[in-house]
Parts: structure tokens; sequence; C-alpha cells
């Protein structure tokens, strides 16, 4: 935060996220700040925790400075991503492990962002350029900021500090033992 681009970012997405509001128990505002690539990123979150196995993102603002914005239509796309991205691995999204191998077979058992996941309410704010900065990337700049505003304000509405991701990561299927196949599914054919 000794970086005036840092703050400035900070300053913008705590204006237009309300951030302090009075919230009700199981929800909370997180946030998180980041520089990657000569690009500095904030994020609020809001979530809604009141069942901690069921935490949905329900309010997102993201400020990006990439000191020259040449396509801003690209970087709000490349920032609702990482956004999405972050959802999912903070809160559902991994592998579970056995011998070695991966439960999962399938996408269907993967558990990454659908757009029920997605919050209905986001605001992407593009800083102004910077004067005589050089042009930053975005690679994963949209994804740190999110992650860690996501984590603090699951840690703000729960009172539990998140050592590990994902949050809540059901094997919700059965699965098939390591090195094995999966039962063939017949479909009669009609006559």
């Amino acid at each position: 935060m000794r970086l005036p681009r840092a703050r400035a970012v900070l300053k913008a997405v705590a204006e237009a996220a309300q951030w302090g509001k009075a919230m009700p128990a199981g929800f909370a505002q997180g946030v998180g700040v980041h520089q990657e690539s000569k690009s500095f990123t904030a994020c609020i979150v809001e979530i809604d925790a009141w069942v901690p196995t069921d935490t949905k993102v329900t309010r997102a603002t993201i400020a990006i400075d990439v000191g020259t914005p040449i396509n801003p239509s690209g970087i709000e796309a490349q920032m609702q991503g990482g956004l999405c991205e972050s959802i999912s691995i903070v809160l559902t999204a991994g592998l579970h492990i056995q011998n070695g191998l991966p439960l999962e077979g399938s996408y269907s058992q993967y558990h990454f962002a659908r757009m029920k996941n997605y919050p209905k309410d986001v605001k992407i704010i593009i800083m102004p350029p910077s004067s005589g900065e050089a042009i930053g990337g975005l690679g994963e700049v949209g994804l740190s900021a999110s992650s860690g505003a996501i984590a603090n304000a699951y840690a703000r509405a729960t009172g539990r500090k998140p050592r590990s991701f994902p949050l809540n990561f059901p094997v919700d299927f059965t699965p098939v033992p390591p090195g094995k196949l999966p039962t063939p599914v017949t479909v009669p054919v009609p006559a």
C-alpha cells in the first residue's frame, strides 16, 4: 500500500462498494489488493455465508489500473473472468486425490462456478491513464485481489479463517476407483 496507484485502486473500490457498511449476521464484505505486471487491482466482495457450506458471492466491485487502458472491454472481460475463477477456486473447485489419482472424472464432478454462482451485481472500474506509467499486463491480475477478498469476506462472515481451499469441497458423486473405468451405461434403442 506504499505505492500511490495501489492506494488509488483501493480508494476507488472502497467508495463504490460502500466499504464498512452494516451487514446482517452471516453476511460480510471482504477486500483484497494486488500488484503484478505493472498493474494494480483492488476488489471488494459481499458474500452470503448464512449457510457456510453454501456461500455465495452476491456483489463485487473491482478497480484496475493498467497504466494506459488500450482495450477497456477486454480489461473488463478479463476482470470478470478472474472473478469467476476466484469464486471457483476459493469456494468450490478442486480435485480430490486418492492413491495419486483424481476422483473427479468429468466437469460434472468438478465444481467450477456456473452462471448461477456469479453475482448479479458486478462493477468494474477502469482507472484513468496514469501519466508516465508503462502499460501493465492483465494475465492473472484479476484473480488475486478477488480471491483474497472472497476469503476475507468468508472469515468476517463466519468467524473462521480459511487455511485451505476450496472452502466447500464435497465429494457429492460416486467416484470410480483409481485405475478402473466407469461402468458402461446401456441405453435401450427403440425398435
